[in-house]
């Protein structure tokens, strides 16, 4: 494996010698060369020229189907009309105005006619943002110190929850009373004292942890890991009825698994939490988050009537994120849903056909537009079995099928977007199936 690394690394570098300058030229000015982690990759990053549709274009001329829709926002593609003229409109009413514009309303309204869990909305600048202010909402509308989350779930860059996101195994404790470790060092001393890890599909632990912590967790958050993880749909039924017997804000995290379905997770497995945290898609691929939920939770931020709490923000319901994300609520409708549910089956029953017939144990599953798969003989269920995979296989599948024209990444699965047809599907499965008879 290490000969194989080395001799793809080198193939990329000499396909892509404009990258790997411009990469040498960001070294100077940025840490490791990149603006953000999530651009590194081995050997170098792939700088982008433009994009179309499902297709990247990059420094050197090559065009890859994109797997990856930044980070898994671009859920329409690279330039859907609708959404490119609406934010063409916007430019040219004016970059920011530091007051409101109807588009508020028209964009809350989407939003809540679309979820029934949801009866008021407020925009945020990042789905970080976003799930700083349901962190305080759930402390000061329970009185309760704590706040609950599950191992391997990101919800945001700040010390409230940045927590046991990716632990060394060697710290994280047993696998059925995860412990609770800060992500990096500089956090805040007792930040992990004030969050409760839960381990991911274990009902009883899960109920016995916060039985347990009842007086003290405010809020449960859960990301559903839609088409990451393995992840029974009944489990988050049992959550949501566990939170409201015990007065604990169940805060579900939408950013990503918005993905599986026109209402989100919460509407494939029929439940109503009481915040739902939004980005990325429902901002139309641009910088933005929302907060949403009940009336007696988001009422606290009501400055009309003397707010509990303060949300605000400078870019919070940006004028330009706002029409991107009408835009793109209104093109995300039912026929797209079903569009991508011929997609994620073909894929799906591709890459299990490749892996049986290549004698390659592998795990397969998705949910809405979200594919993935992983090398080994466990169901990934939680963040330990996906610890457990072997990601250097992955990794130079990576690699392999940047070099035929894919664009892939680890951790977010393989995302669909509107723009693709069956052909692209097949293609990336064909290019994997090589990548494994090259092993």
């Amino acid at each position: 494996m290490p000969r194989r690394r080395a001799f793809l690394e080198e193939e990329i570098r000499l396909a892509t010698p404009r990258s790997r300058a411009q990469w040498e030229r960001g070294k100077e000015s940025m840490p490791g060369g990149v603006i953000k982690g999530a651009y590194w990759s081995s050997p170098h990053p792939i700088y982008v020229e433009r994009a179309e549709d499902c297709y990247l274009w990059d420094l050197d001329g090559h065009r890859y189907v994109d797997f990856t829709n930044h980070h898994t926002a671009m859920v329409l593609g690279h330039s859907p009309p609708t959404v490119v003229e609406a934010v063409n409109k916007a430019v040219a009413q004016g970059l920011g105005f530091g007051a409101p514009s109807t588009l508020e309303a028209e964009t809350a309204e989407e939003i809540v006619n679309r979820f029934p869990s949801i009866d008021k909305v407020r925009f945020t600048g990042s789905g970080t943002e976003s799930s700083i202010h349901a962190t305080r909402m759930a402390r000061a509308f329970t009185g309760r110190p704590k706040v609950a989350k599950f191992e391997g779930a990101y919800h945001g860059s700040h010390d409230a929850l940045e927590i046991s996101t990716s632990p060394d195994i060697a710290r994280a404790g047993s696998a059925d009373s995860p412990a609770s470790v800060a992500s990096w060092p500089g956090m805040a001393r007792g930040a992990e004292d004030d969050v409760v890890i839960l381990p991911y599909s274990q009902r009883e632990s899960v109920e016995l942890i916060l039985r347990e912590h009842k007086d003290e967790v405010a809020a449960v958050f859960f990301d559903a890991k839609a088409g990451i993880y393995d992840l029974d749909p009944d489990f988050a039924r049992f959550l949501r009825d566990l939170t409201r017997e015990l007065g604990m804000v169940m805060v579900m995290d939408e950013v990503v698994s918005f993905r599986a379905g026109y209402s989100g997770y919460q509407g494939v497995v029929g439940i109503e939490p009481d915040l739902t945290l939004f980005a990325k898609i429902m901002s139309g691929g641009l910088p933005g988050g929302v907060l949403a939920g009940k009336t007696e939770l988001m009422d606290m931020l009501d400055n009309s009537t003397g707010a509990t709490l303060n949300q605000s923000g400078t870019f919070s319901g940006n004028h330009l994120t706002l029409a991107a994300g009408l835009a793109t609520l209104r093109a995300l409708t039912p026929d797209v849903y079903r569009h991508f549910d011929v997609l994620r089956e073909r894929m799906i029953s591709g890459l299990e056909r490749l892996f049986r017939e290549a004698g390659v144990q592998a795990q397969v599953r998705g949910l809405g537009s979200i594919v993935s798969f992983d090398i080994g003989d466990r169901p990934t269920g939680d963040y330990r079995t996906l610890v457990e995979t072997d990601r250097d296989t992955a990794d130079l599948i990576r690699m392999e099928v940047l070099l035929k024209g894919y664009f892939i990444a680890a951790g977010l699965g393989l995302c669909l977007s509107a723009p693709m047809e069956i052909e692209h599907i097949d293609g990336l499965v064909g290019a994997i199936g090589e990548s494994l008879a090259a092993e």
